[in-house]
């Protein structure tokens, strides 16, 4: 599997961990120092996945246009992409996304997310 392909699978996991409010891979899957950005502020790991607590599922999530890699070192990456997504009981929306890994020994984490709504 190729960085690219490597990195979109973890951005699936991402969202179907924050879909089913799988609070146990993402904190798996974030570095201990981990900060998330968007409209609500900026979080660190464990506030990241308090607010995942309790979500209602997402109704859709899709990414809507060719995600980009911008491979920064060896062991670090940037994917940007554009998504629609919809939880249920509320409005769809749509956002850009960044979203930093690094590896360690062996392992992709996300060290950096960061939302821009559209």
């Amino acid at each position: 599997m190729d960085l690219k392909e490597t990195l979109m699978a973890l951005e699936q996991k991402f969202w179907e961990a924050s879909s089913a409010a799988n609070v146990d891979l993402i904190r798996g899957y974030l570095t201990n120092d981990a900060l998330t950005v968007g409209t609500f502020g900026v979080l660190n790991k464990e506030t990241t996945i308090a607010v995942n607590e309790g979500q209602p599922p997402f109704f859709f999530w899709r990414i809507v246009d060719a995600p980009r890699i911008l491979q920064l070192t060896t062991d670090s990456a940037v994917v940007i992409y554009k998504a629609t997504a919809q939880r249920q009981g509320r409005e769809p929306f749509t956002i850009m996304i960044s979203s930093t890994y690094v590896s360690w020994d062996g392992s992709w984490k996300l060290a950096f997310h960061h939302q821009t709504p559209l």
